[in-house]
Order: C-alpha cells, then structure tokens, then sequence
C-alpha cells in the first residue's frame, strides 16, 4: 500500500475540506498510510479533530495559498520556500508515494511532488473566478505547474474543466469526479407561513444582499414569510448582514455558522443559493434532501446533475427579479411541494449510483 501525503490550504471546514474528509477516509480505509499537512500560522476552525480521526499523522509548516495576483503570489512562492524544503525532506525520508493538494490555490504541493518526482494529485474546487482569487496574471505560473507530468488533475465539473481550460488556453488532462453527496435525513418541523433560508459563508461572492432586498419585496406582499440566513463567523458579521434590512429580527433572521445543517433544512420550505460563482455546492443537495424547495444560481455547474423546474429552479444572480418571480411562484405550497419531492428523488438516485470512493480511489492508486 502507498505512503499518501494530503494538504489543504486552510484550517476550516467548508465544503472542499467535507470532500477532503471523504477521500481521506477512503484512502485510510484502502489500507494507504495517510499523512495531513495543514498550514501552521492560522488558527484551527474546525477541520483538525475530523483530520486526527482519520489520519496516521498530522503535520504543521507555514505555508499560504496562492491567488488575488501576481505580486502577492510571487511573495506566497517566496514565503514558502522553508515549508517546501521541510516537506521535501518528510516526503524523502517518510517514503510518500502521493502527494494530493485540496483545491487549486494550494501549490506547496505540486512543487514538492515535482522536487520528488512522485505523483500528485491535484483536486481543484474552484473556478476561474476574481471571487475565487483567480487573475489574468497568474496564467504563465499555472500552465507551468499544470504541466508537470506527474499530475492527475481532479475536477468536480464537465464545466469547471472547460472554463479553466478556456482561461489558461491549453487542454487540461483531467477526471471529473463528483462531489460525494453526503446523506441527509431531516424530520419536517411544523411551523406558521413559508421560510426561506440560506446556509453558507456570507463572502461577497455569495450575494447576499441581492436576497435580502429581494427578500423585503416579498415580505410586502406575503408579511408571513420569514428570512434565516444561517453561516456568520462573529458577531461583526451577524450585525454587518442585518444592517442591509429594517426588518425586525424575528422575520430576518441572521444566525452564527452550525455543524447542525439537518435542523436548519428541517426548519425552512425553501432554500436560495444566490451566489455569483459556484462550483457544486453540497449545500444543494443537502437541502434536496431535507425535502426543501431549492432555488440556485446559475453559475455554477449543478445543472449537469439537476434539471431547471423539475429538480430545482434556477435564476441568473444578476437577475433579482427572476429570483423574485421564482420565490412568488413557490408560496403556492402545490409547486413547492412538486419541487422539493422532484428533487429529493433526484438526488436519492444519485446517492444510489454514487461512486466517489471507486473513482478517487483510482486516482490516487499509485499504480
């Protein structure tokens, strides 16, 4: 069995550390020696305990993520020269067979796997996106670290693949692996009127405001109705979110991050996405699951899973008046209830079919 090396590029746990978690456990499970690297200088969100229980060891090193241009990258590769050359000598003297980096931003890896000349493993989460950190600047670097040819260069999407080959210009030799849906069994909570809800981190790019104002235009006509946004980091942000409405706390509601997602989807009737960019969020078929009515951007690359007012609906994030429209249609509880049952059924079909530990597995196979 291989020696494999993970890294990530952050201490939290978002939805690209819940897919780090699974191909952790299924290396751990195959019977490889699984290692974990973490950056050192950031303080733990959450992700090390979940890392601890499944890996054989955990490593610190300063180490940043690259992106937002081309000065702070060149000073990010700068800065992690002491971290690469620690991790080439663990690498060297652990006997590490595979490197895998989660997400694109974390380069440490594919120099270190390069340095070495062993395999890497590159699952990238993101997109092509200024909210993603991405620029126009930072393509000489990524052709360069794309080329390496011990890669094996994971992507979650047909259309995240195509939108970074796009911007770096040359073909991306890739697999598209699936996101694992993580199984989700919510008992319906009775309550008076229709909530909706939003789960997630409240970064620009997930347009927040846009659903708020839309929100109050709603709420004009259909006073039962409530907001819950659930996913603030501190209480600066809690005040932040609720200072873009008048509404008193009892119809907005702005809440703090919960591991607990199965009573908050137990608790609402219809869930909006409005981000600006997404890759495939879990958040999604979660809620499907929880049997809600989900209503979610178009940008992202969900709809090679779900179709538009069959699963789900879907609304341009620079159209709130689309998503308004869509949330007028769903207070009749009839289309609601006919979408939220569509897609759970979707989504229970791909749980049925999913093969994520068949197909990472296979990537990370030193063979």
């Amino acid at each position: 069995m291989s020696h494999i090396l993970f890294i990530n590029h952050t201490r939290e746990l978002h939805g690209s550390e819940q897919v780090l978690l699974s191909s952790l456990v299924s290396a751990h499970d195959a019977g490889h020696r699984v290692s974990v690297l973490l950056p050192s200088h950031v303080s733990d969100g959450g992700l090390d305990a979940s890392v601890r229980s499944i890996a054989d060891e955990v490593l610190y090193l300063p180490y940043r993520p690259s992106g937002e241009s081309w000065l702070r990258t060149l000073f990010v590769q700068l800065y992690n020269n002491y971290a690469l050359h620690r991790l080439v000598r663990y690498i060297k003297r652990e006997g590490v067979d595979v490197v895998y980096s989660n997400t694109i931003v974390t380069t440490i890896g594919v120099c270190a796997a390069r340095a070495c000349r062993i395999v890497h493993v590159w699952h990238w989460h993101e997109l092509p996106h200024k909210l993603f950190g991405w620029r126009s600047s930072l393509k000489g670097l990524y052709r360069s670290l794309v080329k390496y040819k011990g890669n094996r260069i994971v992507c979650i999407s047909h259309h995240q693949q195509s939108a970074w080959e796009e911007v770096l210009g040359c073909r991306i030799r890739a697999k598209v692996v699936y996101n694992p849906i993580r199984p989700v069994s919510a008992n319906r909570v009775a309550h008076e009127g229709v909530r909706i809800g939003y789960l997630g981190a409240f970064a620009a790019r997930k347009n927040i405001e846009v659903l708020v104002k839309t929100f109050e235009r709603l709420h004009a006509t259909y006073p039962e109705t409530e907001l819950w946004l659930c996913g603030a980091r501190s209480s600066d942000e809690i005040e932040r979110v609720r200072s873009l409405s008048a509404l008193p706390a009892e119809v907005l509601r702005v809440t703090a991050s919960t591991d607990d997602v199965v009573s908050f989807y137990s608790q609402i009737d219809i869930f909006v996405l409005p981000s600006y960019a997404e890759t495939m969020p879990l958040v999604v078929l979660e809620a499907l699951q929880a049997h809600v009515c989900v209503l979610q951007t178009t940008q992202s690359g969900m709809s090679e899973l779900l179709r538009h007012k069959k699963d789900c609906l879907y609304f341009p994030p620079t159209r709130p008046d689309i998503l308004e429209e869509q949330l007028r249609k769903c207070m009749d509880e009839d289309y609601r209830e006919s979408l939220a049952s569509c897609g759970e059924r979707r989504v229970r079909e791909l749980l049925s079919h999913q093969k994520y530990n068949e197909s990472i597995g296979s990537v990370l196979s030193n063979d």
